[in-house]
């Protein structure tokens, strides 16, 4: 239950600083353009350059649907990880071109792409991995009480801020003094 609720805290969030705060949604696409590499120059000028980082947040919101939803939650686990995939494929792609442009991966950021994002990435499909295997072996969706669902927000907030907030994280610890 937890894997699912921090990721869906993760992308609830990434969806949600992509598209309200002001000019989140503009400063997303432009970078968006940049991050897809071959895909985004193909699209430029085309009706994808709006579709394409429209759908980003909308399959987030989507994910966090169905990760809360206990019918789905297998499906959007191996969704999630197959998102989180194309989005590590997505910064590594950045990295290789030598790319500067900031990730705005939650909301606009001033960092450019770099590792960090790739480790955090890999941190998160890891959630997802673990969260699927943990549901093999289970017999099914089971009401969950509120004492449990509680105990399972609180325990997945942590980590999901941390994911959220990686970025600065990171430039915290890797400025000297």
């Amino acid at each position: 239950m937890e894997s699912r609720l921090v990721l869906a805290m993760v992308f609830a969030f990434s969806a949600a600083t992509k598209v309200f705060p002001a000019g989140g949604y503009a400063s997303f696409r432009k970078s968006f353009a940049e991050l897809s590499g071959p895909l985004g120059r193909w699209t430029a000028g085309h009706r994808g350059d709006r579709a394409l980082p429209a759908a980003v947040p909308a399959a987030e919101a989507l994910l966090v649907a169905g990760l809360l939803a206990p019918a789905g939650s297998d499906l959007a686990l191996a969704a999630a990880f197959v998102l989180l995939l194309a989005f590590s494929a997505a910064l590594a792609g950045a990295l290789r071109r030598g790319s500067t442009v900031s990730c705005n991966c939650f909301g606009a950021g001033h960092a450019p792409v770099g590792r960090a994002q790739l480790a955090r990435n890999a941190l998160l499909m890891a959630t997802a991995g673990t969260g699927l295997a943990g549901s093999l072996g289970d017999s099914g969706a089971r009401p969950i009480g509120v004492p449990a669902l509680l105990v399972g927000v609180l325990a997945a907030t942590a980590p999901a801020w941390i994911a959220a907030f990686w970025d600065d994280l990171a430039d915290l610890l890797a400025t000297p003094g």
